[in-house]
């Protein structure tokens, strides 16, 4: 982090007058104030104590959590078992419940439906399916039933071959009669349909 500040301190000194100070056009139009409520040009005008007084709370807050921390431990610990300590300790510390409800109806909801969505319906779901193990299903299938086809009789090799050249011919005829009135889309929504029914089989 002591890295990325002095960057940092850098960055925003060389850039502080493109985006922030009097003249600058930097946002446009985009923030619009009234004229009532322009109130830029009082604060490049306000005193030098006013400008520092964030510089000036920050260093005290970081020097006095360092003494606190370091060498009155046992302070803060009589302060935290104390009535009052113990009230304004648990006050601060549940904050209204609100990270309660936080974490239940807003970050368990998004958690949930990452998991279901994205995870289960996405991811193991219809990339699977349509991505490795729903072509390895689509594949076993078809290889398991040709592999019985091998049975060492040579008349029903012959058979086979002859069938296959008649459909690749019959095929390429098919196609080059009713190329014009066929719609491609419906072919590729028959294909995903016969794919479905071979994995629901498999």
């Amino acid at each position: 982090l002591f890295i990325l500040s002095v960057p940092s301190m850098f960055v925003g000194f060389l850039s502080k007058d493109m985006i922030i100070g009097l003249g600058s056009d930097f946002w446009g139009n985009a923030i619009y104030n009234l004229p009532s409520n322009m109130n830029r040009i009082d604060a490049e005008f306000i005193d030098l104590k006013f400008k520092l007084l964030p510089v000036i709370v920050s260093c005290l807050g970081v020097a006095s959590a360092f003494i606190l921390y370091t060498f009155g431990s046992r302070f803060l610990f009589k302060v935290k078992i104390s009535f009052v300590g113990r009230k304004v300790y648990n006050y601060l510390n549940k904050k209204w419940f609100f990270d309660k409800v936080y974490n239940e109806y807003i970050t368990q909801f998004f958690f949930n439906s990452g998991y279901r969505v994205s995870y289960k319906l996405t991811d193991r779901g219809i990339i699977e399916v349509l991505g490795p193990m729903g072509l390895s299903n689509l594949v076993v299938a078809p290889s398991t039933t040709t592999s019985r086809l091998q049975t060492g009789v040579l008349y029903q090799y012959t058979f086979q071959i002859l069938a296959g050249i008649t459909a690749f011919v019959c095929s390429r005829k098919f196609w080059l009669i009713f190329s014009n009135q066929l719609d491609f889309r419906e072919i590729f929504i028959a294909v995903i349909f016969i794919f479905f029914l071979v994995q629901r089989k498999v």
